[in-house]
């Protein structure tokens, strides 16, 4: 169904998407509406959608408050690597982690494993970006980027927490050069979805459910992407129960950073008070570009409470009229931007998955299924689910 171009690592390419992008993103907002999505949008025609595939990895990853911290870093990288060097330069921007300033990984495709000093190797999990080449100041590396998540806004797809730049042309010992791809990561859903679909109902339930979804490619206009996914969500409804609806559309959500479970899972076998976590996490959120995506949850043992703050609350709490509320209220770009979305509330499931990734580990529990108490789909004015605990 996607026609994004797969990209893997090699010396002379680690993103081959002929078209490219690059942004310099201290852009803590990018998942905040303002003038980040002011400006010109770019077409099909500037943007090029492409996949990492998973790739090994070797960087130092700490955060940045500006640009001059990387050069030692990339002596010390390009000192350590060596030959094991297979693919280009890449400077990884990660959203929603609780640091002083930007959390920056810099570092190269590697065909073995490097570690030396700050350098570590992992490997970067398959990602779908929108990709363009930044030719020019340094200084306007910012705009690029911001015209890819402006043109994310057009297709309905929803940023996932990763904005890279691809050095293509730098040559060890030199300063960087201008010419940059920038890659804006998006969660490409439907195909999630279909692998979810055949997961629990089968192939048969899943083709008819998937009717049309060929059809739907990165470029995709919002309108006729949510029209595609009305008709589908309202057959899956019609092959499927409640949970399995929730199973299969909670599974579909933007993938949660994980790194700071095991603390929070310890602080709530210490004190067994959610409220802990959720005043803990609040602070740690302060810090990051996003900000936290939840009120206070509550949590009786059997059912796990959660509902949602405002995309943009300024243009909420300004909101006269449900559409308006709609546009302020919802971080899914598909509901949020399409002119008038006519899909079942259920397709809220995707947005209850962010917190089953984070409360489940904690809790030491698996959700059993949810009821979406409260939704903007369904005329609500805000967005809230209850969490239901699997019996042992």
């Amino acid at each position: 169904m996607v026609e994004s171009q797969r990209v893997g690592c090699d010396r002379r390419g680690f993103v081959k998407t002929g078209i490219g992008t690059a942004a310099w993103a201290a852009v803590p907002s990018f998942l905040r509406p303002a003038a980040v999505f002011a400006g010109e949008v770019p077409t099909a025609h500037d943007i090029q959608a492409a996949v990492r595939s998973p790739t090994l990895f070797a960087g130092i990853r700490k955060p940045i408050t500006e640009r001059a911290q990387l050069e030692p870093r990339i002596e010390a990288l390009e000192a350590a690597c060596g030959d094991a060097v297979a693919g280009p330069l890449t400077h990884i921007f990660r959203f929603d982690t609780p640091v002083e300033g930007l959390d920056s990984e810099i570092g190269f495709p590697v065909s073995s494993r490097v570690e030396s000093g700050e350098v570590t190797t992992h490997t970067l999990r398959e990602m779908h970006f929108y990709a363009r080449t930044h030719d020019g100041p340094i200084e306007k590396l910012r705009e690029t980027s911001r015209s890819l998540y402006r043109y994310m806004n057009t297709t309905g797809l929803s940023p996932e927490l990763e904005l890279v730049e691809v050095y293509h042309d730098h040559e060890p010992g030199q300063p960087l050069g201008s010419r940059v791809e920038v890659m804006a990561a998006f969660l490409a859903w439907p195909e999630v979805y279909l692998a979810q679909l055949n997961r629990i109902l089968g192939r048969q339930s899943a083709q008819d459910i998937w009717e049309g979804g060929d059809a739907i490619t990165p470029h995709t206009p919002v309108d006729p992407r949510c029209a595609w996914v009305e008709h589908s969500i309202a057959r899956l409804k019609q092959h499927s129960t409640v949970d399995q609806q929730f199973d299969i559309l909670s599974r579909v959500a933007l993938v949660r950073p994980q790194e700071d479970i095991p603390m929070y899972k310890a602080m709530y076998e210490e004190s067994g008070d959610i409220t802990t976590i959720f005043h803990a996490q609040e602070e740690r959120l302060k810090k990051t570009p996003t900000g936290g995506f939840i009120d206070p949850p509550s949590f009786d043992g059997k059912t796990l409470h959660v509902s949602k703050v405002p995309y943009n609350g300024k243009a909420y709490a300004a909101a006269t009229t449900h559409r308006e509320k709609r546009k302020a209220y919802c971080f899914c770009n598909l509901i949020r931007e399409a002119e008038n979305p006519r899909v079942d509330p259920i397709f809220c499931y995707r947005a209850a998955g962010w917190a089953r990734q984070f409360w489940e580990p904690i809790l030491g529990v698996e959700f059993s299924g949810c009821t979406i108490t409260h939704s903007i789909l369904k005329g609500d004015d805000f967005c809230a689910w209850d969490y239901r605990i699997k019996k042992a």
